[in-house]
């Protein structure tokens, strides 16, 4: 975690002060008995926003150990309990996940985990408090204790929902919970986080919205900058319960595309020089008619160093020599009278231009083929279309 003159958000050590608070609670989730009232303090809070990217926090003031006898409302009223109904219903219907596995991060009393499974989910929670996860618990949840964190599996996961409510503002390390919860889902897993909206307070003036319990104070850029900075694209942002909530609901990114890209590393490459080996094997000869990036690349991967001939139309590079593979780069006017019987094309965006100058300038009725994720054939006499 970075240091407390850090942004908690961006990292940035661009903190700068905007609004201090004195004599307000040690925190407001507890209110104290007789016996306690002697040594009750006061607490200065300093509320500080960063000047990179405008995220709004406070310096953590509450025990390690707070949040592990946290007692949060355990009844809600009426209109609450409608609200967050509707809410439970509208996530799980409208994103496919009846008889799915959701899990909802600081579940409380377990009221809320209710409300899923009434809308058809497989429910279980995560809950630090030991009061309120004895609450959740006789009401027939599975839930574990602790935090959320990177590296910790939760039970009955990965999940294929989440949920979050009015739980990221008193987390110190947003980071670290947030990409624990990314770690238990399951590919195209989707959730909805809840923080109170700092729109709101900063719209009324609400100085009372800030106090010792809520760390983070989260707008919409700053939540969704958080969200995407940990793997989840956002798909809406919205203000609910009389604009008191910001509501994100949300996605795991799908970073599958990359392992798609390190197989084609070795099977593109392999696929080439097959191709090229094929030819070989029967006295035909094979051109690659690209010197840029790709083609360089390719070339490189491949292990391809005794290419018949490398050509490319820009006339800068004629004459030199590729990295690694170093072949010499010849115009394409070498074609003509080289007995080429195959061409590779590698420039991908030029590949029509590169067609129509071998077929219709250059008069190649040999086989072109084009790179792409792999070897695209065009048979002889085959214009471009």
């Amino acid at each position: 975690m970075k240091s407390d003159n850090c942004c908690r958000l961006c990292g940035r050590a661009l903190l700068r002060e905007v609004m201090t608070i004195d004599n307000a609670p040690r925190n407001v989730q507890r209110l104290l008995r007789a016996t306690e009232l002697a040594a009750d303090r006061a607490v200065h809070l300093v509320v500080c926003s960063c000047a990179a990217c405008g995220f709004v926090q406070i310096r953590p003031s509450l025990e390690d150990e707070y949040y592990d006898d946290y007692m949060m409302v355990a009844t809600h009223s009426v209109q609450m309990q409608e609200f967050q109904a509707t809410q439970a219903r509208e996530f799980v219907e409208g994103l496919g996940l009846v008889g799915k596995r959701v899990a909802e991060i600081g579940c409380g009393d377990g009221s809320y985990l209710d409300h899923l499974k009434a809308a058809g989910a497989a429910v279980s929670g995560v809950e630090p408090s030991r009061r309120t996860r004895e609450i959740a618990l006789r009401r027939g949840h599975m839930v574990e204790g602790g935090y959320v964190t990177s590296g910790r599996r939760l039970e009955g996961g990965p999940f294929d929902g989440f949920v979050t409510r009015q739980v990221l503002e008193h987390v110190p390390d947003i980071h670290d919970f947030l990409t624990g919860i990314h770690e238990n889902l399951a590919p195209g897993g989707v959730g909805l986080v809840e923080v109170p909206s700092l729109e709101k307070a900063i719209e009324d003036g609400r100085f009372y919205d800030f106090f010792a319990d809520h760390v983070n104070y989260f707008s919409w850029k700053t939540l969704r900058m958080a969200l995407e900075m940990n793997g989840f694209d956002v798909l809406s942002l919205t203000q609910s319960m009389f604009d008191e909530y910001d509501v994100a609901v949300v996605r795991r990114a799908d970073t599958a595309q990359l392992a798609g890209i390190q197989r084609a590393v070795g099977s593109l490459g392999t696929e080439l020089k097959a191709f090229i080996d094929s030819y070989r094997a029967q006295g035909k000869k094979v051109a690659v008619w690209g010197a840029g990036g790709k083609g360089l690349s390719i070339l490189a991967s491949a292990g391809i160093r005794d290419l018949d001939l490398l050509v490319d139309s820009d006339p800068n590079k004629l004459g030199l020599f590729t990295p690694v593979s170093h072949l010499r780069v010849e115009a394409p006017s070498a074609l003509v009278g080289a007995s080429i019987d195959a061409v590779v094309i590698s420039a991908m965006a030029y590949r029509r231009e590169v067609e129509r100058t071998l077929r219709e300038e250059l008069g190649f009725c040999g086989v072109v083929a084009t790179l792409g994720h792999r070897l695209q054939l065009a048979l002889p006499g085959e214009g471009a279309k």
